[in-house]
């Protein structure tokens, strides 16, 4: 039974999501009440409120006392998400994508990490480990780190996020406006190779990201390890000197 009820929400998820997607319910617009939901799929109201709940999750809803369920900004195709140099990826890919949340824990972290956050070496943070997979197979091992202001129960509440930038901004309240990135190429660990399905010592991609708020405070530090022989990164210049494409 659980097995059939986890169909029928992603299958309403989708459906939704495909029509927010190609503006059918355009961003303000009012979406049809949970019974109105029931009647168009034929359905219960489990499967809806689970579909509904993983729309809200990832940022395409929220709900207004007194008013109903409104269409959130749309931002799965804004600058920041998806962003950097596999946007053309993701584009071509999305529809093949998921991400799973492998662990969301408070921790003490490295010396790297706190420095990037700006807060002291034995300041619990919470971090956010994912693997991003296309067709089934991993490509992205992703290590997100936040300061313990946020709240790490949503983040668990949630399960798989599919796009962790979306999330952070529209149920976090994360404000994004700079983003800074290093990239370097490194030999898979242990563990890297283990989430990855690859052979330790294989070549993969690191990408460290420090995003900022509108006053330059770091909101979020990101490290993430990339089958880059998979998914290339591109960044495509315009003639002014600034990426155009990222």
């Amino acid at each position: 039974m659980e097995l059939i009820k986890k169909s029928l929400s992603n299958s309403i998820f989708e459906d939704l999501y495909n029509k927010i997607k190609s503006n059918y319910y355009s961003v303000g617009d009012l979406l049809p009440t949970e019974e109105e939901l029931q009647k168009i799929y034929g359905v219960s109201r489990a499967p809806i409120r689970a579909a509904m709940s993983k729309l809200k999750n990832e940022g395409f809803i929220y709900r207004k006392p007194g008013i109903g369920t409104i269409i959130a900004e749309n931002t799965v195709f804004s600058p920041w998400s998806p962003m950097g140099g596999f946007s053309s990826q993701f584009r071509t890919h999305e529809g093949e994508l998921v991400c799973n949340t492998i662990d969301v824990s408070k921790t003490i972290v490295n010396k790297e990490i706190t420095e990037q956050l700006k807060v002291r070496e034995d300041d619990p943070i919470i971090q956010v480990i994912r693997v991003r997979k296309e067709n089934n197979s991993p490509i992205f091992l992703l290590k997100h780190y936040y300061p313990d202001t946020v709240n790490m129960k949503k983040i668990k509440e949630a399960g798989d996020i599919l796009y962790m930038r979306q999330f952070a901004s529209h149920v976090l309240g994360i404000n994004f406006e700079y983003v800074t990135e290093e990239l370097t190429a490194v030999s898979a660990d242990h563990q890297q190779s283990y989430l990855l399905e690859t052979n330790p010592g294989e070549p993969l991609l690191k990408i460290k990201r420090t995003s900022f708020d509108s006053d330059y405070k770091p909101v979020e530090y990101v490290e993430y390890f990339v089958k880059s022989h998979h998914w290339p990164y591109k960044v495509i210049f315009s003639k002014e000197g600034g990426p155009f494409e990222n």
